[in-house]
C-alpha cells in the first residue's frame, strides 16, 4: 500500500482524501502502465526465459568418466584388492565432440527465439496501451455526460421545487407537474446507465495502470484532443510507421528467421557426432597396463535427419506465405484506420468549438423563460431534451474522433496523433 502511495505520488498524481478521487493525466496513466502493470512485468519475464536457453544451448557437452573394478578372483578365491596380481581395474574416459557448428547453430536458434520473446512482449505494449488509451478517454467522455445530466438534473429540480410551490397554491394542473417529475425520472434512469458505465471504466483503466485502491479516478485533458492534424501524413507515410512499429508484423519476419535457422541446424544434425575414448585397463588385456584411445560415430546409412530437414522445408514455405498474407493485412488495417480517422475528424471539425458554451447559454434562456411561464411544460421538456440529446452527440462526435485517432495509433504502432 505504501509502495502504491509512493508511486503514484512520485508520478505526479492528485489523489484527494476526502473524495477518494484520483486525478490523472494520459501520460502520467502511461507511466504507471509502464511501471506498475503486472502484465507487462510477467512478460519481461519471458525474454530473460530466452536468455536462459541461450545461455543452455552454448554450453558443451559433459565427458563421461567410467570406472570399473574386480570385486573376487575366482581363480585364486580372494577377494579383488588393488595388487597388481590378483584384481582389474578399468577406467575409460569418452567425449562428445559436436560436428558441423551444432552447437553455434543452436545458439542461433535460441536467439531468434527470444527476439520473438522482444516482439510479443512489445505487441503486448500496444494492445494493452491501446486499451489504456481507450479506457482513459472513454471515462472522460463518460464523465462529461454525468456532468451534464448532474447540470440538467439541478436545473430540473429547482423548477420542479418551484412548480410544486405553484401547483399547491392551485396555479398548475397536476398534469405539467406531472410531466415533470417523470423527465426527471427518465434523467435518473439514464444517468445510473452511465454509472454503471463509470465503473467499468474506471475498473479498467485501475486494472492497466496497477490502482490497487479503489480510487474514483478523474482523467484530466491536457490538450490533447484538439491539437492532432491527421492531414500532415499519407498513407504511404503511415506505412513506413507501421512496418518499423508494428512488432506482430516483425514477430512473421522474425518467425521466418526462427524456421531458417532450425533448417540449417537440422541440416548440421544429418552429421555425426565424433565420440572420443581413452581407456585404461590393468590386468584385462595381453599387456599388464593397457592404455588404449578410440573414436567412434553413427554410420548414416538408414538416419540421416531427413524427416525433419523436409519439416523445417516445409515450414519455411509456411512462414512466407503467412507473413505475406500478414502484411497485407496490416496494410488494409493502415488504409481502414487512416480513412476512418480522416472522416471522423472532418465531421467533428464542422461543428464550432464554442458549440456547447453557446447552447448551455440557450437553454439557460429556456429555463428562464419556462420559470416566466412564457412557454409550456411540453415545449420546455422538449427545449431540455433536445438539450440532452444535442450535447450527447455533441460528446460523442468528440470521441467517435478521439477513438478514430487511437485506433490509427494502435494500426502504426505508435503514438502519431496526440
Amino acid at each position: 500500500m505504501k509502495k502504491l502511495i509512493f508511486v503514484l505520488l512520485f508520478l505526479g498524481f492528485k489523489v484527494s482524501g476526502q473524495s477518494d478521487t484520483l486525478k490523472i493525466s494520459l501520460n502520467q496513466a502511461e507511466n504507471a502502465f509502464l511501471q506498475e502493470n503486472l502484465q507487462l512485468i510477467a512478460a519481461k519475464l519471458g525474454i530473460s526465459e530466452g536468455r536462459a536457453y541461450e545461455l543452455q544451448a552454448g554450453l558443451r557437452v559433459n565427458p563421461n568418466l567410467y570406472l570399473e573394478h574386480m570385486p573376487y578372483n575366482s581363480q585364486s578365491r580372494e577377494l579383488g584388492g588393488l595388487r597388481q596380481s590378483n584384481a582389474e581395474q578399468i577406467v575409460q574416459f569418452q567425449y562428445l565432440l559436436q560436428v558441423a557448428q551444432k552447437r553455434q547453430k543452436a545458439v542461433s536458434l535460441a536467439q531468434a527465439n527470444t527476439e520473438q520473446a522482444e516482439n510479443s512482449f512489445r505487441e503486448l505494449v500496444r494492445n494493452l496501451q491501446y486499451q489504456l488509451r481507450s479506457s482513459f478517454y472513454d471515462l472522460y467522455f463518460t464523465n462529461q455526460a454525468l456532468a451534464m445530466y448532474e447540470q440538467e438534473m439541478s436545473s430540473l429540480q429547482q423548477t420542479l421545487g418551484a412548480y410544486q410551490e405553484q401547483y399547491n397554491k392551485g396555479n398548475v394542473p397536476l398534469k405539467d407537474l406531472a410531466r415533470l417529475k417523470a423527465y426527471l425520472v427518465t434523467l435518473n434512469t439514464e444517468k445510473q446507465s452511465l454509472i454503471q458505465q463509470r465503473f467499468d471504466d474506471e475498473r479498467d483503466l485501475g486494472f492497466l495502470i496497477g490502482a490497487k485502491n479503489n480510487y474514483l479516478i478523474q482523467p484530466i485533458l491536457e490538450g490533447q484532443i484538439n491539437n492532432a492534424d491527421i492531414n500532415k501524413f499519407t498513407i504511404s507515410d503511415l506505412w513506413s510507421i507501421a512496418s518499423e512499429n508494428r512488432y506482430d508484423l516483425k514477430s512473421t519476419l522474425t518467425q521466418r528467421k526462427i524456421e531458417e535457422r532450425n533448417l540449417s541446424l537440422q541440416m548440421a544434425n544429418r552429421k555425426p557426432d565424433l565420440t572420443f575414448q581413452m581407456t585404461y585397463d590393468r590386468n584385462g588385456s595381453f599387456v599388464p597396463n593397457y592404455v588404449g584411445v578410440g573414436v567412434g560415430m553413427n554410420l548414416p546409412v538408414f538416419n540421416k535427419n531427413q524427416g525433419n530437414i523436409q519439416a523445417a522445408q516445409i515450414r519455411i514455405q509456411e512462414a512466407e506465405k503467412l507473413q505475406n498474407s500478414y502484411q497485407l493485412k496490416v496494410e488494409k488495417e493502415v488504409q481502414n484506420a487512416y480513412y476512418k480517422a480522416h472522416q471522423a475528424d472532418e465531421v467533428a471539425k464542422t461543428i464550432d468549438s464554442k458549440f456547447s458554451e453557446d447552447f448551455s447559454k440557450l437553454i439557460g434562456g429556456v429555463l428562464d423563460n419556462y420559470r416566466k411561464q412564457n412557454i409550456t411544460v411540453v415545449e420546455f421538456i422538449d427545449f431540455f431534451d433536445s438539450y440532452k440529446q444535442t450535447i450527447l452527440q455533441y460528446n460523442q462526435l468528440q470521441n467517435d474522433r478521439v477513438s478514430a485517432f487511437e485506433n490509427l495509433n494502435y494500426v502504426v504502432g505508435k503514438t502519431i496523433l496526440n
